[in-house]
C-alpha cells in the first residue's frame, strides 16, 4: 500500500525538518495558543500537522539503566493518522532520533519482548507549523495546561550552541516569554503534580 503524506496525517512535506541526531528545543508555557498561533500564520507559518492526539508511552529496562543514564525511549501513536513512532533522547538534554513504526501494539509488543517495561503514559493535543528552520508545536497537555515548544533538529553538534540562540530570538519573535520557560519534561512535570 502507497503511503501518503495526508495518510500519515500530515499536511505538508516536513522535508528536513526532522532530520538529525540532536534536536534543540525550548519550551514555554502560556495561557492562550490561539494568541501564539496567530503571531505564527502572521510569519506565514506552515501548518503540518493539526489536530493530533499524542500518547506518549515511555519504556525502560527493569533495572531502569536508560533513566539513570539520562535516556528515554518512547512509542508514540499519533491519532487519528494511526501513525506510530518510535523515539529515542538522550544521552544528554539534546541528542534524539526517531523513525516510523508499523502499528502501535505490534511495536510495543516487540520492544517489551525485548526486555522493555512501560514505564509511563502522557497523552497531549498538538499542533505543528513550520516556520524557516524552526518546528513550532502547539500543545495542550491535560492537568499541565497549554505549552509552545520551539525546535530545530540538526546532525551537527558543533551548532547547537548557535541554535539555542536563534530558538531564543525567534521566542522573542513570538513573544514568549523567558520567564515562562520550562526546562522540565511534561512527564517530570506530571510526576511532579501527583
Amino acid at each position: 500500500m502507497e503511503t501518503t503524506l495526508a495518510n500519515r496525517g500530515m499536511l505538508v512535506d516536513p522535508g528536513g525538518h526532522f532530520v538529525g541526531k540532536f534536536e534543540v528545543e525550548r519550551k514555554f508555557a502560556v495561557d492562550d495558543l490561539i494568541v501564539t498561533r496567530d503571531r505564527l500564520l502572521a510569519l506565514d507559518a506552515v501548518a503540518f500537522t493539526l489536530g493530533n492526539r499524542e500518547t506518549d508511552v515511555f519504556l525502560d529496562t527493569a533495572d531502569r539503566r536508560l533513566a539513570r543514564n539520562g535516556q528515554q525511549q518512547v512509542v508514540r501513536l499519533m491519532e487519528p493518522s494511526q501513525r506510530v513512532l518510535w523515539i529515542s533522547k538522550g544521552p544528554g538534554a539534546d541528542a534524539c532520533v526517531a523513525m516510523d513504526l508499523e502499528g502501535f501494539d505490534k511495536a510495543l509488543d516487540i520492544l517489551i519482548s525485548l526486555g522493555f517495561e512501560e514505564t509511563g503514559r502522557l497523552v497531549k493535543d498538538r499542533d505543528i507549523y513550520f516556520v524557516g528552520d524552526f518546528h513550532v508545536t502547539l500543545d495542550r497537555v491535560p492537568s499541565l495546561g497549554s505549552f509552545v515548544e520551539l525546535a530545530v533538529m540538526t546532525d551537527d553538534e558543533t551548532s547547537l550552541s548557535s541554535w539555542a540562540a536563534r530558538i531564543d530570538a525567534f521566542a522573542g519573535k513570538l513573544e514568549l516569554s523567558q520567564s515562562a520557560l520550562q526546562t522540565r519534561s511534561y512527564r517530570a512535570m506530571l510526576s511532579d503534580s501527583d
